[in-house]
């Protein structure tokens, strides 16, 4: 509790059976206290009842262990998604673009003054498309970034007719509608520059992707995040115990290429062209399993399966990867 006061983490997994005061009521006395951090809580067997108790305390969901660092990520971005759109919506008490004001504390859309009528979901359309303006977003990007979506209508058509509403009413208002434009075969985008007022300051002062990052530093699986150009930009706990090097020698200096020395068992090397990651990008996969073999600091080669995982979210990551080692210990061997 008292780290928690100091630090304000953005996310906790919590495992049930703490002592002294349970995961469960450790939960319940931070959501108490306005707390808006992302909790897990982590059951060692499914329980049905087991998970009721735990959203019924506040949190943001339940994981059985023992689970794969993949689904841990999977949840975990989905939980971010939703604490940025909050966070935006805490910064800014006020988006502007011409006679176009959209206040974020009273929900309000206003033209010249006068307040436009908007459904929940058109407001957080225009919300989102006012935060980043000029910014493309896909169908599908908005059916996943707008919570409403998935609880009324989660289908590409929902987005097409609610853009088409909220085009009718801001035509009216504003005598034009030009202002949400179709990019064909993509989505849609806000066509004039937005300003904000900004809110009074975060007392966190961090970026949701750093926290994101943050987050992962001591998983217990060899974790590195990769920027487009392979460099590494995140290097956990777990992985610097496995490949011997400190965080110092690597982050924002190496490339996994060469950190790593991938090889196939002929000798190939997996660097550059033959990258696991051009793979990725050109097929635009969002996940990829490789096996090979890497070369640690003192020498040995070890056989690892390697989980890649595209964590390109708009608003919060650009271009990263999320690189998870699974390395097989028993057949490492001296070249």
């Amino acid at each position: 509790m008292n780290y928690i006061h100091q630090h304000h983490p953005v996310l906790l997994l919590l495992d049930q059976a703490l002592p002294l005061i349970d995961g469960l009521e450790l939960c319940r006395t931070l959501r108490q206290e306005d707390d808006n951090a992302a909790i897990f809580i982590l059951n060692d067997y499914a329980d049905e009842l087991g998970k009721l108790l735990a959203f019924a305390a506040g949190a943001d969901d339940c994981l059985t262990l023992p689970f794969h660092p993949r689904e841990l990520l999977a949840r975990l971005k989905a939980v971010l998604r939703r604490t940025e759109l909050q966070a935006i919506v805490s910064r800014h008490r006020l988006l502007r673009c011409g006679p176009l004001e959209l206040h974020t504390e009273q929900r309000e859309v206003r033209v010249a003054g006068e307040v436009i009528g908007l459904t929940s979901l058109e407001y957080e359309l225009l919300h989102l498309l006012l935060r980043y303006p000029g910014r493309t977003f896909s169908r599908a990007q908005l059916l996943d970034l707008i919570p409403g979506f998935q609880q009324h209508s989660p289908f590409d058509r929902a987005v097409d007719i609610h853009i088409s509403n909220l085009r009718r009413k801001l035509s009216q208002a504003m005598g034009t509608d030009t202002l949400i434009e179709t990019v064909r075969g993509v989505g849609y985008r806000l066509s004039m520059s937005a300003t904000e007022t900004p809110a009074e300051p975060s007392p966190r002062g961090q970026e949701p992707a750093q926290l994101a990052l943050a987050a992962f530093e001591h998983a217990p699986v060899p974790l590195l995040v990769l920027a487009a150009d392979r460099t590494v930009v995140l290097y956990n706990e777990a992985a610097r115990h496995l490949c011997g090097w400190s965080a110092d020698q690597v982050v924002g200096q190496a490339k996994c290429y060469s950190l790593l020395s991938c090889h196939l068992a002929n000798g190939t090397m997996l660097c550059r062209e033959q990258c696991v990651m051009n793979a990725i990008t050109l097929n635009r996969l969002s996940d990829q399993t490789a096996c090979y073999s890497i070369t640690l600091k003192d020498g040995r080669e070890v056989s690892v399966t390697a989980h890649y995982s595209s964590l390109d979210e708009p608003g919060i990551y650009s271009g990263y990867t999320m690189l998870a080692l699974e390395p097989d210990l028993a057949g490492t061997q001296f070249p």
